[in-house]
């Protein structure tokens, strides 16, 4: 196990990496971010199976939210509002993603650790700056074994506010994205899923996913689920709430990478990226469509304007927190 800690690798970025056995993680500062992610493929090549921006300045201009830690809300706020508080409108007249001064656009201060069995970052935010009441310290920790990446987060805040972020990690099992994940398979432990309108603002109804295009509670290819849906998925699936077993699982038969999720958090917003094409450079390519998939845990979006589906209130007394386990294997281990 090692930790190693690249500073000024551009002006104020530190690069941090985590090495446990065959596992790699690197982080960086700015957004708390998980840059890259290297995995053994069923021969044992360790690959990066994260989209991860060539460019440094591209990271501190990323409107993408490559790997950041995406908060305080990950996803929309219709009408920017809550109750008495007005959010910046930043996608249209809505808030998206903590707006432009949220988590992922920050530098958060951190510390290395390391246990028996593995090796952790642990990154923290004193928030004065995003415009949501506070302040609120965030506290988000990832730890490599030598099987998986657990990322824990909690927070404290001075006055009541709202609290529901994600990583926004795009996943690409190929390895350093010799293939887009159109023939990656999918499975979510997910019956439901939450109805959007046409600027993706939940409707406040779910509806099942049997006999949809939306149905993975089996595994299938991705190329199955775009045929039917060729403007891409870009949306919330209510988990299962039993965290005992995966609730996800992304499978790749060329490498033969397997990646299950576990968590206890309310949903995931799947995004294959389906039209995201553009000129910048990951992993020594242009971003086209399809090259990732993000698998963003979090409570519901814009559940504040939905109570009936719970809340994501923090007053000073709250104590919550929130875990992601990501556990990697191969098809023949």
């Amino acid at each position: 196990m090692t930790i190693t800690i690249h500073k000024r690798y551009h002006d104020k970025l530190d690069l941090i990496t985590l090495t446990n056995g065959s596992l790699k993680a690197t982080f960086l500062n700015f957004g708390a971010r998980l840059y890259q992610l290297f995995t053994p493929d069923q021969s044992g090549n360790v690959e990066n199976i994260l989209l991860s921006l060539d460019d440094k300045l591209a990271i501190l201009n990323d409107q993408a939210f490559f790997g950041a830690f995406v908060g305080p809300v990950a996803g929309r706020i219709k009408h920017a509002n809550w109750q008495n508080i007005h959010l910046e409108k930043n996608n249209g007249c809505h808030h998206i993603h903590g707006g432009s001064n949220g988590w992922a656009f920050q530098y958060w201060d951190y510390e290395t650790y390391q246990t028996e069995n593995s090796v952790g970052i642990s990154f923290t935010l004193f928030d004065t700056f995003s415009g949501y009441p506070g302040p609120i310290t965030a506290i988000v920790n990832y730890e490599l074994t030598e099987d998986s990446l657990l990322m824990k987060s909690i927070y404290q805040t001075e006055k009541t506010t709202l609290i529901n972020p994600t990583n926004h990690a795009y996943f690409n099992l190929s390895g350093n994205s010799k293939s887009d994940i159109t023939t990656h398979t999918l499975q979510i432990a997910a019956a439901e899923r939450i109805v959007t309108d046409k600027e993706n603002i939940p409707t406040g109804a779910r509806t099942a996913v049997s006999g949809t295009p939306y149905d993975f509670t089996k595994e299938k290819q991705i190329a199955s689920a775009l045929t039917d849906l060729p403007t891409g998925i870009d949306d919330s699936f209510i988990l299962n709430a039993d965290s005992s077993a995966p609730q996800l699982l992304l499978s790749d038969s060329v490498s033969g990478r397997r990646m299950a999720i576990t968590t206890n958090r309310q949903s995931v917003v799947v995004f294959t990226a389906t039209g995201f094409n553009d000129a910048f450079l990951v992993n020594g390519q242009p971003m086209r469509s399809n090259l990732g998939i993000a698998l963003e845990t979090q409570e519901l979006p814009d559940i504040v304007h939905h109570p009936e589906w719970g809340s994501i209130e923090f007053t000073p007394e709250t104590k919550k927190e929130h875990w992601t386990r990501f556990t990697f294997s191969t098809e023949d281990s």
